[in-house]
This record gives C-alpha cells, sequence and structure tokens, in this order.
C-alpha cells in the first residue's frame, strides 16, 4: 500500500472502526494516578507539579503499596536534584518495595556528516538522577511517533537507542516477570537451556542482578533468532497447565517479541475511561476501596488539565469538539493495556493489504462486467455491506485492522460510479438508438414526449389541438406500376420516390404523418396560428415539385406528383386501441387536404391550396382556379394554383385565365366557353383552361335550360367525375 492509502485508512478506515465499535469497558488491571490542578489546590501544593515537594511522591508509593499493587510507574522524569533529604526518603520507598517504573527522557543530538548538506542524528537517553535510577526496578522512555493529527501508535521498541524497550513495554514485562516468571525460565528451559543459565533465577532479583531491558534483550535474541523457537515456545504455553491468566500474558508477550517497534493503539474511549484517582484521594487511600490498587499496575503522570498551555493533552479518535482530549499517561496506560491483553490494533502485512484490496477490485469489477446494472449494484452493495460488517467483527474481538477506506469508500463507490455512469451512457445511447429508429415513424418532439411520458395519462389520452397546414400527395402511375414490377423493384423505386420528399418536408420543419403506398401526408402545424406553417408548407410544396421533376426526369419509371394544401384546425396525437397507436392528425383539415389533392386529376395542376393557406401570405404565385364544393363537403371553398414564377407569357396566361374565370362567375357561360377556348388556342396544354372547356361544353345546354345546380360560380365536384375522360 502507498503512504497515500496508508494515510487514508488511518486518518478514515480506522476512525470509522473506532466510531462503529464505541468506547470499550476499562481494563480491570490498569488505574491511574493523576496529577490534576485539583490536588494541588486541596493540597496546597504549587500549580506547576515539577515543583512538589518529592516526599509527597514517596508518601504515595508507601499508601499505595499499603494494598499490594503488582507495579507504580511514573510517566514523569525526576532529572534533577531537588531538596536531597526528600529525594532520599523517595528513594527509600523505592527501593522498600522494589516495584516501582520511573521514565527517563531520549535527548536527540545531531551531528555533522562528511556531506555538509545532511547531519547525523542519533538519541541518547537520559535517566533520572543516580539516587532514584538505582531505587527504581528498571527506567524507560516514554516517546510517541510524530503525528499532524490524532494519537494512533506507540512505540514499543525504540532502535534509535539501541531497540530498547519503551515505558509501556518495560512496565507489561515486568508485570509479566511479576506474575509468571518462573513458567517463563520453564518455558526456556525446553527451548533454550543456555539463556536461562545467564538469567536470574527469581523474580526479586530482577533490578540487582540483572536490569530487566538487558535481561528482555537477551531472551528476545534466544526466542526470535528461528520461527522453529517462536513456533514450540507457543506450543508449550497452549500445552501447559497455567492459569488462563498466565497463558494470555505469555501469548501477549511472545506477540510483543514478533511485532514491529511502533504499535497501533486500541482506545478505549475519551477521557478518563480508565479508572483514574486524582492524587489528592491515592494519597489517603483508607478512604478508597480496600481491593482499588491490588494486584494492579498503577500509573502516575499529569493529566491534560494539569498545565494546559504546554500542550499536554492529545487527540484521538474519541476526542470531542469540547477540547476534552486525553492526556499522556492515559495513552501510557492505554498502551499497556494493550500489551497485558494483547488487544493492541493488529494490521496487515502491506502485502496482505495489497492482496486484499486487489481480490476485492478484483470481485467488485466483475460483478460490474458480468451482472446487470441493477445486478451489479445489489451485489455491490451487500458485498461492501457485508465486508464492512467481517471488518467491524474482526476488529472488535480479534484487534486485527483490515482496510476499509479504500475499499468501501474509494473502490465500492468507484465502481458504483462507473457502473452508474456507464449505464448512464448506454441508456442514453439505446434512447438515442431508440429515437433514432421511431424518427423514421414518428417526429422528434412526439418521440421526446412519449419517450420521457411528459403527457401523463394513458395512450388514448395523448394528443393536442393544432392550427396549421396539412399536405396531401399522390403519385401517378403508381398503380400501373405495381402491375408490372416486382415488389422489391417497386420497393426500390418508392424508397429513392420519398427519399426525394422527405428531406423537403423536413427542411421545412415538417413532419411526416402518414405514408401509405403512394400517398404522403405532412404536417406543420403549432398550438397557436402561426403563418410561418404556411409559408413553410408553400415553400416545401414547390420544393417537392420541383425534385420530383428532376427525379423523373432521372428515372425510366415516371411518378408524376399531386399535391394538394388546407390550412385549418386538427387533433394531432395517438389514433388506436388495445395494443396498437398511430400517430396522426384528425380532423376535417386532413380530409379536406385529401380532396384538394384529388382536384388536381380533374383541372390537370401539379400543386392546389384553399384559400386559408394563401390568406395573408405575400412573395408566392398563385392563380384563383374557382370556388368548387368537394366530394362529401358541406360548404364550398375556392382553390389556388401554386407555382413557380414564370416569364411574361406566363403572366399573360393568368391574366386572360383570370378574365375568363370572371365571365363564368357572373354565369355568362357563352363568354366564358369563347374565351376560355382561345387560351386553349394558345395555351393547349394549361390544364385548368381544358377543364373549364370541357365542363362548360358538358354542363352549358343544362345550365341554360336549368341554370346552375347551385349558386353561380361554384362547381359541384361530385356530380362531374365523368369530365376526366
Amino acid at each position: 500500500m502507498t503512504k497515500l492509502g496508508l494515510y487514508f485508512e488511518e486518518e478514515i478506515g480506522l476512525a470509522l472502526l473506532f466510531k462503529l465499535r464505541g468506547p470499550l469497558k476499562a481494563p480491570e488491571n490498569i488505574v491511574i494516578v493523576s496529577i490534576d490542578r485539583t490536588s494541588s489546590e486541596i493540597l496546597h501544593l504549587p500549580d506547576d507539579p515539577e515543583k512538589w515537594p518529592r516526599s509527597y511522591y514517596a508518601e504515595l508509593i508507601k499508601k499505595l503499596n499499603r494494598q499490594n499493587p503488582a507495579l507504580i510507574a511514573f510517566n514523569l522524569h525526576f532529572g534533577e536534584t531537588r531538596d536531597l533529604d526528600n529525594d532520599e526518603r523517595l528513594a527509600t520507598a523505592m527501593a522498600e518495595h522494589n516495584n516501582i517504573i520511573l521514565s527517563n527522557y531520549l535527548k536527540q543530538y545531531s551531528l555533522p556528516s562528511a556531506n555538509r548538506q545532511q547531519q547525523f542524528r542519533y538519541e541518547r537517553i537520559i535517566d533520572p538522577i543516580p539516587i532514584l535510577d538505582h531505587a527504581a526496578l528498571s527506567t524507560a522512555p516514554f516517546p510517541l511517533p510524530k503525528t499532524s493529527s490524532t494519537v494512533k501508535q506507540f512505540w514499543a521498541f525504540k532502535n534509535s537507542a539501541g531497540d530498547i524497550p519503551t515505558f509501556p513495554a518495560t512496565v507489561f514485562q515486568c508485570f509479566l516477570f511479576k506474575k509468571a516468571y518462573p513458567e517463563i525460565l520453564h518455558l526456556l528451559t525446553r527451548i533454550n537451556p543456555a539463556l536461562v543459565n545467564h538469567l536470574p533465577n527469581h523474580v526479586d532479583r530482577l533490578s540487582k542482578q540483572s536490569p530487566v531491558f538487558q535481561m528482555f534483550q537477551k531472551i528476545k535474541a534466544g526466542v526470535t533468532g528461528n520461527d522453529a523457537s517462536l513456533k514450540q515456545f507457543g506450543q508449550l504455553v497452549e500445552q501447559s497447565y497455567y492459569s488462563s491468566e498466565k497463558k494470555r500474558l505469555l501469548h501477549s508477550w511472545l506477540a510483543l517479541l514478533q511485532a514491529p517497534d511502533s504499535l497501533y493503539l486500541n482506545h478505549y474511549g475519551n477521557k478518563e475511561t480508565i479508572t483514574t484517582i486524582p492524587f489528592y484521594q491515592a494519597s489517603v487511600v483508607e478512604i478508597l476501596n480496600s481491593d482499588l490498587f491490588k494486584d494492579k499496575i498503577v500509573l502516575v503522570g499529569y493529566s491534560e488539565n494539569i498545565e494546559p498551555e504546554k500542550g499536554q493533552g492529545l487527540y484521538t479518535v474519541f476526542s470531542n469538539s469540547r477540547g476534552e482530549n486525553i492526556s499522556p499517561i492515559e495513552i501510557a496506560a492505554t498502551a499497556v493495556a494493550n500489551l497485558v491483553d494483547n488487544s493492541w490494533i493488529k494490521p496487515l502485512s502491506i502485502k496482505q493489504q495489497f492482496f486484499m484490496i486487489l481480490v476485492w477490485g478484483l470481485f467488485i469489477a466483475s460483478s460490474y462486467r458480468l451482472l446487470s446494472f441493477k445486478g451489479a449494484i445489489s451485489i455491490i452493495s451487500l458485498s461492501s455491506t457485508t465486508y464492512l460488517v467481517v471488518a467491524y467483527y474482526v476488529f472488535s474481538m480479534h484487534y486485527i485492522w483490515l482496510p476499509v477506506c479504500i475499499p468501501i469508500m474509494i473502490q465500492s463507490p468507484l465502481v458504483l460510479m462507473l457502473a452508474s455512469l456507464s449505464h448512464f451512457l448506454k441508456s442514453k445511447e439505446d434512447n438515442r438508438n431508440i429515437h433514432k429508429a421511431f424518427r423514421f415513424y414518428l417526429p422528434d418532439e412526439v418521440v421526446n414526449q412519449v419517450a420521457s411520458q411528459t403527457y401523463g395519462g394513458s395512450m388514448h389520452q395523448y394528443g393536442e389541438i393544432m392550427q396549421g397546414v396539412c399536405m396531401a400527395t399522390d403519385a401517378g402511375q403508381y398503380t400501373t406500376l405495381s402491375e408490372v414490377m416486382t415488389p422489391q423493384d417497386m420497393n426500390v423505386l418508392m424508397n429513392s420516390y420519398y427519399g426525394v420528399m422527405f428531406p423537403q418536408v423536413t427542411r421545412h420543419n415538417g413532419i411526416i404523418s402518414d405514408v401509405i403506398g403512394d400517398a404522403m401526408l405532412a404536417l406543420w402545424a403549432k398550438p397557436v396560428a402561426d403563418i410561418q406553417c404556411k409559408i413553410n408548407a408553400c415553400q416545401a410544396a414547390l420544393k417537392i415539385k420541383s425534385e420530383v421533376d428532376h427525379f423523373n426526369r432521372s428515372q425510366n419509371q415516371q411518378l408524376p406528383t399531386r399535391l394538394g394544401l388546407h390550412y385549418g384546425e386538427m387533433r394531432l396525437g395517438n389514433v388506436g386501441a388495445m395494443d396498437h397507436f398511430e400517430y396522426r392528425a384528425i380532423g376535417d383539415t386532413v380530409n379536406t387536404a385529401t380532396r384538394i389533392e384529388g382536384l388536381n386529376k380533374l383541372l390537370g395542376t401539379q400543386i392546389l391550396v384553399s384559400s386559408s393557406v394563401i390568406e395573408s401570405l405575400t412573395g408566392f404565385c398563385t392563380r384563383e382556379l374557382g370556388t368548387f364544393l368537394l366530394k362529401g363537403k358541406t360548404f364550398p371553398i375556392t382553390i389556388f394554383e401554386l407555382i413557380e414564377p414564370g416569364d411574361k407569357d406566363w403572366f399573360r396566361l393568368v391574366s386572360t385565365f383570370a378574365e375568363s374565370y370572371h365571365l363564368f362567375q357572373r354565369d355568362q357561360w357563352s363568354e366564358a366557353l369563347e374565351s376560355f377556348i382561345t387560351i386553349g388556342k394558345n395555351y393547349p396544354n394549361d390544364g385548368p383552361t381544358q377543364f373549364y372547356i370541357r365542363y362548360l361544353q358538358k354542363q352549358m345546354p343544362y345550365f341554360q335550360k336549368n341554370g346552375p345546380p347551385i349558386q353561380a360560380g361554384i362547381i359541384d365536384v361530385g356530380n362531374i367525375t365523368t369530365l376526366l375522360h
């Protein structure tokens, strides 16, 4: 694991596990005697504990030893001689009971090296004053690893000072020797008999015959020299008939022999979670529980509130927002309790962490790749929860620290985020493909509305009333060609034909509403009346005529096209039932446009529009062709031909046609017929002129005898279909 990964695991993962677990029950074999401000006030002593007479510490030792504690350890450095009488009184009290451990001090020094840009750094132990150093069972320093945030580790051994055990490790070993020294000698006799000859034969001779830290170094070198000795030591402890307490202590000691120099603290909780007795109460021990200190490790040191300006308080994962931090003596007590109970936090090795993170990453990545999106989300979420539960369990019950931050807070969310992003992109791509596919059948805005279900309700209800132009088209000779061409060839021809027409509709902001065989229905509609719909529809109609004419010139098969346009109200929406619907325009506007398109056959034209289409329009060339009562309709409408601008001869045709038509409107049929015949001679291919010639020749005798069937100037299309022949 990289330094950055370890940082995240320490600052976030480890903190999370502590928060999930919560505070622990205070260790039963540890008691703190705190040197606090309250004690200085009650005992009328200076606020600075360093100025307290050492006779008070001598009296404390005497009174505590009345309850037979296992050890009394002072996390205080008596580095200077004060009052000689008080120093002697303290030394006498210490020597009398032979269970006192003092702190010494590690001082850093630096020497210049050959490379002037670097310095050689080393540490030297500053012991207590000689009279106290000789009286103590042992002395040891208590440095803490440097940290920028909370206190997480403590030194068990200080390699830079000669691999000496630190204050917590020394206290633990002395406690172990007090409890199980004969058992240790017996086990070492089985493993390394030669080593036993160099060790004291009784625990009471430890400080006199051999310093504790030197003896420990000998044992450590003799036991940890090979893996077989360590394994044999553990097996012998397990097979022995020792008490459970002694087995626990020996297993913890064996673990310490193999542990790294710095260990992770297993915090019990916030300030004063570990049993804490103020100095002034411990000085009058008679009023306390008689078993409070019996067989316990008593740690004496400054509490964090004695001199806050000196920064005695330390942050831990349980520190609260009110600034109630933990004191150094409580850190020392936590470390000692961890060693006694073999409960310090044990992280996996770097290789194990890397392997676990790799396997976890492969697992969740495989889940994402092999399962559906919902399945992957479920499996990854469930697996992450299970992993966190397992990590919490082994942390709480076995003090094993599994990586949490990287697998649960980085890898899993990252894969979930990638899965969500991939699902989003895939869904977006699917929607794009669906939208692209539906564009061949429905307008874009309809696809968007249906896909997003913005319309609400059922499919029957989807639709809205619109104002716009409906264009109906029809291809001549389609039926004839269908008889002589194969379906495949006909399909190719019609696809090419519509490939010319459709782009003109969409380019002019129209939509293709329906296609049946050779007929197309196109729409230009808005919720409110908009003249731009008329303009776009007329421009599209002219462009379609031009493109189809060009198409026909390039084909062997001709598809002359007729167009009819009408403007009005329509309902645009779903039409259908059960599980089949089509998006279409419904209303009289659609029917009328279809009838107008059919009128092209009668008039010999290509583009016909109703008066409602050209109303208010400018810039288009039109010719009024007459007022017609279309088949099946009740009210007549005026029809115009929409044409491309022509030359002067074309304008002459339009002008003379208008004059002839006005004669027809005034029921001057003979004059109108003569006028149309004259035009027909000059313009024999003009369809409307030929229509009126045939119409008047056929109907004029009837009109002269009975009058027109309806009001003057209106042609009833339903009664004149025979004129097409």
